[in-house]
């Protein structure tokens, strides 16, 4: 007898073949990708009235609560003086703002001006008091330049830097009196730091002083560290009449006492070891120089007190300070030089 079953088991494998094959769907079709936006431009460009006005600054300045205090027009442009605390301060702000597009270039950190003029197309020349927003500190007065980088559409990244800035050393005249460090309430505050003098000297071109904690009381010694070490406030003082130079350093002890080793030891350096008792003699200061006769040092209660006699080759001066031993003693030089054609007369 013929089987049929050989037809039917092959139709059966068939159909398992096929349904163990696997359906592919075809791949759906990818929306465009969205392309990446334009990196918002680190410059401000708020006014929605163009070309800009000196009435349309100040009514945005005023709705982001700032106060202007001064504008000033250049060709098609403004330096724009304000203060961001809405006039609750003393330090103020500089801006660039170009006319045609509202672009905003701020120029500087808050300090107090004494003066500022445009020297050219987004260029601006300024001299501070020495006083900023940023630290309780009176330094040197200084002067710097600064230059806004791209023109009224330049589109610059968030990361960019918007403008260059350089700086000047600062030359002061002997008869402008002279105060730096801690400030509060228009003066100095030399407050509960106290300073032992490590050395004082004439140089080749003026005077040069460092500093050591003062050893008379564990609270004293310590008090020289909070923070970082700095030089201890002073102001200077001149008499043209007979060339007398006074230099006040405040809180600063010619001699000091014994501290003992574990007040060494808190410091956490080996800097001040073996050197207290420490005493640093009044008197002069050693032979005269180009610029200074008959240097002196004393002390006068809290205060060791400098006194000179400039010769007439004392021009101008300024400050360096510097740091010996790491952080351990803060330092600083008073530096003169002769007049200057090219420095004086520009």
């Amino acid at each position: 007898m013929r089987t049929r079953s050989l037809p039917l088991l092959c139709a059966l494998a068939l159909l398992l073949w096929l349904g163990a094959c696997t359906w592919q769907a075809p791949a759906p079709s990818q929306a465009p990708e969205t392309p990446p936006a334009t990196p918002e431009p680190a410059a401000r460009y708020d006014f929605k009235v163009l070309p800009v006005t000196e009435e349309g600054i100040r009514t945005l300045y005023g709705w982001e609560g700032y106060e202007v205090r001064r504008i000033t027009p250049f060709e098609e442009d403004y330096l724009v003086e304000y203060d961001p605390n809405d006039g609750a301060g003393t330090f103020t702000l500089l801006s660039w703002v170009f006319g045609n597009t509202g672009r905003r270039v701020q120029l500087c950190g808050m300090t107090e001006f004494t003066s500022y003029e445009i020297t050219g197309p987004g260029q601006v020349r300024y001299s501070t008091s020495g006083l900023d927003a940023g630290t309780p500190w009176k330094g040197l007065p200084e002067t710097r330049a600064v230059l806004v980088l791209g023109d009224e559409n330049g589109q610059v990244s968030p990361h960019f830097i918007e403008f260059a800035e350089t700086s000047e050393p600062a030359w002061l005249d002997p008869e402008q009196p002279l105060s730096m460090g801690f400030w509060s309430d228009g003066g100095l505050a030399p407050g509960g730091r106290w300073y032992q003098l490590y050395d004082a000297r004439i140089d080749a071109d003026g005077l040069s002083f460092s500093f050591i904690p003062n050893g008379d009381s564990a609270e004293r010694f310590q008090s020289f560290f909070p923070a970082c070490t700095t030089i201890p406030c002073f102001d200077t003082q001149y008499d043209p009449a007979d060339r007398a130079f006074t230099l006040r350093l405040y809180n600063t002890s010619l001699a000091s006492g014994g501290i003992g080793q574990e007040d060494l030891d808190w410091a956490g350096t080996g800097a001040y070891d073996g050197l207290y008792p420490y005493a640093f003699p009044e008197g002069g200061l050693g032979r005269d120089s180009h610029f200074l006769r008959e240097v002196s040092i004393r002390q006068d209660g809290e205060d060791a007190v400098v006194t000179a006699k400039l010769t007439e080759r004392a021009w101008r001066f300024t400050v360096r300070s510097s740091n010996l031993g790491g952080d351990a003693i803060p330092s600083f030089r008073l530096v003169f030089r002769e007049y200057d054609w090219e420095q004086d007369e520009r």
